[in-house]
């Protein structure tokens, strides 16, 4: 089983357009951040969560030739706007939970257009089912914006075997089913930027909260945005405990 993460930038990537910050100029490639998007490989089975503006180019680029899942943890446009690229191969199956997949819908016309073009797909809600030994299951997430009155559907995702679990927490600053969080190897988190603010991010003072609570032996941050510059975050969260920032690339053999 392999962990790969195709992309770790927030919703603008990094770098940013017009931007002359030391993040946007960094020659560290680790600044280097594509949309969101990971890839979790199971003996044959290849799980993508996550299809955003840059997710033609990120398969293009990792070599990746086959999809057979595509987990959606919300209806954001780093997210799923590339959700296009799903017509080009049959067979596979876009689950998500009840509430993200009835944005999704009402968003996009009932998915018309790719049903059309690839009457294959199957889009659906997810309920825990297991590929092997490894059970796969939802976290209900809280994605809450303070310039958006109504609360944005968003769910993590759970991977649990005899030899390894993780939890995938992007986009949230509250978790509703935190029962299921403890025990865990590893939580990939949102560290979008320093702090929790209004934007509907936990950031990272609140995912170094998280890892306090939930105790994981080790903390991933993805989503991060072009004020986390790499070793300045790297240096400030290994002070408490095996934190770190994901970068695009980066591969956990499990």
């Amino acid at each position: 089983m392999k962990i790969k993460f195709l992309g770790t930038g927030g919703c603008l990537g990094t770098p940013q357009w017009n931007c002359n910050c030391k993040t946007c100029t960094s020659d560290n490639p680790k600044n280097f951040r594509l949309r969101p998007a990971l890839l979790f490989e199971i003996d044959d089975k290849n799980i993508l969560i996550d299809f955003g503006q840059d997710i033609r180019y990120q398969l293009i680029k990792y070599h990746i030739k086959k999809l057979d899942y595509a987990f959606l943890t919300h209806v954001h446009r780093d997210h799923q706007n590339g959700m296009e690229q799903l017509s080009l191969q049959e067979n596979i199956k876009l689950w998500t939970s009840e509430d993200v997949l009835e944005e999704l819908l009402a968003k996009e016309n009932g998915m018309l257009w790719i049903k059309t073009r690839n009457p294959s797909i199957d889009i659906d809600v997810l309920k825990p089912f297991s590929i092997g030994d490894v059970k796969i299951d939802l976290i209900k997430l809280i994605h809450q914006k303070d310039y958006i009155k109504k609360r944005v559907a968003c769910t993590g995702y759970l991977f649990k075997s005899a030899k390894f679990s993780f939890a995938y927490l992007s986009d949230y600053n509250d978790i509703i089913e935190k029962e299921k969080l403890y025990n865990l190897d590893l939580i990939i988190s949102d560290g979008n930027n320093w702090k929790t603010t209004g934007t509907g991010h936990v950031g990272i003072e609140g995912a170094i909260k998280v890892y306090n609570e939930f105790k994981p032996k080790q903390m991933l941050l993805t989503h991060l945005n072009h004020t986390t510059e790499h070793t300045e975050v790297e240096k400030y969260t290994k002070q408490f405990g095996n934190i770190a920032p994901a970068y695009d690339g980066l591969e956990i053999e499990i």
